[in-house]
């Protein structure tokens, strides 16, 4: 038999809201910078390896770093580097703020990195971002004691945190409830731990071979 035409119908026509286009529009500033931090930081290795860079970095040759309930509620990373100078401290987790480069041709020029492990300046800020509290101690050779900070999840240093703290040169960081901003992450990062330490270890077994004379 010959096909029929088919004669559309108000039910097969689609509305006009259904054919729409969303328009483009700016993402807002806080969720902007949590999807940034996330491509930086996405588990506990990414946190750990991150931080040890820093320390590593600052000439450490003694880093030491604990887990509280392997590292779900607290992530710590001490080292005896060099430490953060004073008028450096407010920019500890500023984004795009790093000692390392001062412009996009530094990143080429292997006098100007001075062999560095990170450049981006991005891993105090994505970790401050992304967690419910990140605190920084640090101590210079040029001070009698050092100086303890907590800082915001936009990266700016928190009003009245700043206290004088006994303590070695060289820096200690503090990253409490990881991921805590990212609910679905943090529920794995939780859910996962033995495996997230697994991977941790692993990461830095890596780190005690290509670093001799740092324990």
């Amino acid at each position: 038999s010959p096909r029929r035409k088919f004669h559309p119908t108000k039910r097969h026509i689609m509305s006009p809201s259904l054919l729409s286009i969303p328009a483009i529009r700016p993402i807002e500033e806080s969720s902007r910078q949590r999807i940034v931090a996330g491509q930086a930081i996405f588990d506990l290795a990414s946190a750990a390896k991150e931080l040890v860079d820093n320390s590593l970095d600052a000439g450490a040759k003694s880093i030491n770093i604990r887990l509280w309930n392997a590292g779900a509620e607290m992530l710590e990373v001490s080292d005896d580097g060099a430490g953060v100078p004073p008028a450096s401290r407010p920019f500890l987790a500023a984004p795009h703020a790093t000692s390392k480069i001062t412009r996009f041709e530094d990143i080429y020029d292997p006098l100007s990195q001075n062999n560095t492990l990170g450049f981006r300046g991005e891993a105090l800020f994505c970790l401050s971002n992304l967690s419910a509290n990140l605190v920084v101690s640090t101590r210079t050779a040029n001070e009698p004691v050092g100086q303890k900070m907590e800082f915001q999840r936009n990266g700016a240093l928190k009003p009245d945190s700043v206290s004088s703290l006994p303590r070695k040169v060289g820096t200690t960081v503090c990253v409490v409830r990881l991921l805590d901003a990212v609910p679905v992450r943090r529920a794995d990062l939780v859910r996962r731990s033995a495996e997230q330490r697994r991977k941790l270890q692993r990461i830095l077994e890596g780190y005690a071979i290509f670093s001799p004379g740092v324990k």
